[in-house]
């Protein structure tokens, strides 16, 4: 934790890197930047707005108070600028500006140009969706790509919103392209802001490495309640998540999990027990991303399959609860899951997350990596069940090996064979699949 020298003329803004996160009673919590999370109640989004550009301490305060000084909510949210403080979540700015990265920092969005098959899939599905006239709400617009394409394509009114610096950068965009007419740019997070006028067209392509990690539902669901007409039209409109199974190189699985065979092993190395790290480790699947290259070099256990799917223009709860059986073909070993994604965006016009056919994306993948490999034999499946925001079960992925033999329900569940690691380790070394053992 940094210190900071405070006083009423500090300018204070959010530090780029963090993430935030709504719990089933809505209360926002802060992934901070030092690895700890904060609650700071359902005032959260509200406060953290205060600060999405440079504002003195002095300044903040005195609008908390002119806003809630009459009620009980005050002094809980002075305890909550202390702790985003603490907590590195908010920074000095020097010179009124706060270091780029995260989102602030331009190299993110030259990735996302780069990414030319993701960025012409977006203009083409938004070219073909808006219509003459139309007012058209871009959230998170970024480096300003699709606000600066729909007023090309016709649009009346673009309300480009943007949270982090990269804004004043959008507006010079916006400037160099002749667009600052038909494009308002909209500083600030989409859920604390409004809107003139109801817009005929959301646009938001807040799609996460891990699919939902940046929050598209409770941002769309939120557009749609206040900022959108009665029928508008989305881009994009309905996003699934797809899982495969996977058989990771043993490399990969030591930097990402660990379970009895690794316990075993460094017994064997060092004549030493660390059974006890087993009593702390993690007994489901452990979430991590890698880059799609390295994606692409992975042997698939077999095909993908749709783990989840919402209509985003008409879903009524922002968490998910889904299933769905993976096949393992040909049989064997799996000690992952990988998690991508499809959205459906306007006409036909699709984007898939795809890194065995096109490993070279802005995005990179969200896998999930088995502490102990399970066999799946022919006439089993591995079966994924996702949860997001769901009370009760935290958010994530588990898997269970069931029986689909003789009709079956798949109800069943066979363990873990204890010669799964093994069985793999032979694979992977092999660099080939093998039949199932």
């Amino acid at each position: 934790m940094s210190e900071i020298a405070l006083s009423p003329d500090t300018v204070l803004q959010l530090a780029p890197n963090f993430r935030t996160r709504l719990d089933a009673a809505g209360h926002v919590f802060v992934d901070s930047p030092v690895g700890t999370v904060v609650d700071i109640g359902p005032q959260g989004f509200a406060i953290l707005s205060m600060f999405s550009r440079p504002v003195t301490l002095g300044a903040a305060l005195e609008r908390l108070e002119a806003e809630l000084g009459g009620s009980t909510e005050f002094a809980p949210a002075i305890s909550v600028v202390n702790m985003l403080i603490e907590e590195n979540t908010l920074v000095a700015s020097a010179a009124g500006r706060a270091p780029a990265s995260g989102w602030a920092d331009p190299v993110e969005h030259a990735r996302m140009l780069h990414d030319d098959r993701r960025t012409r899939d977006f203009i083409a599905a938004l070219t073909a969706a808006v219509r003459p006239g139309d007012v058209v709400l871009d959230i998170g617009t970024g480096s300003g790509v699709l606000a600066v394409a729909l007023a090309r394509a016709g649009a009346r009114r673009v309300y480009a919103v943007e949270a982090s610096d990269i804004a004043a950068v959008a507006a010079r965009v916006f400037e160099s392209n002749g667009v600052t007419d038909r494009v308002t740019l909209v500083p600030g997070w989409s859920r604390q802001i409004e809107l003139p006028e109801r817009a005929d067209l959301l646009v938001a392509e807040i799609i996460g490495n891990e699919p939902l990690e940046e929050e598209i539902l409770e941002t769309t669901l939120d557009a749609r309640r206040r900022l959108l007409k009665p029928g508008a039209r989305l881009v994009p409109h309905a996003l699934e998540l797809l899982a495969r199974p996977l058989l990771l190189p043993e490399a990969e699985v030591r930097q990402r999990a660990f379970g009895r065979a690794a316990v075993e092993r460094w017994r064997e190395l060092y004549g030493m027990d660390f059974g006890p790290l087993l009593d702390v480790a993690a007994r489901h699947p452990v979430y991590s991303v890698a880059e799609g290259e390295v994606v692409a070099t992975w042997p698939p256990a077999g095909p993908p399959a749709v783990l989840a799917s919402v209509n985003l223009t008409t879903f009524q709860e922002a968490s998910v609860r889904a299933s769905a059986d993976l096949m393992v073909d040909p049989p064997g070993p799996v000690n992952a899951v990988a998690v991508t994604f499809r959205a459906l965006l306007h006409d036909g016009i699709a984007h898939t997350l795809d890194p065995w056919k096109w490993p070279s994306s802005s995005w990179a993948t969200s896998v999930w990596t088995l502490p102990e490999p399970v066999d799946v034999g022919p006439e089993s499946a591995l079966r994924a069940h996702y949860h997001r925001r769901v009370t009760g079960k935290p958010d994530g992925l588990t898997v269970e090996v069931v029986d689909r033999s003789a009709g079956g329900t798949g109800a069943r569940t066979r363990p873990p064979s204890p010669d799964a690691a093994r069985a793999a380790h032979r694979i992977i070394q092999s660099g080939r699949r093998a039949p199932f053992l």
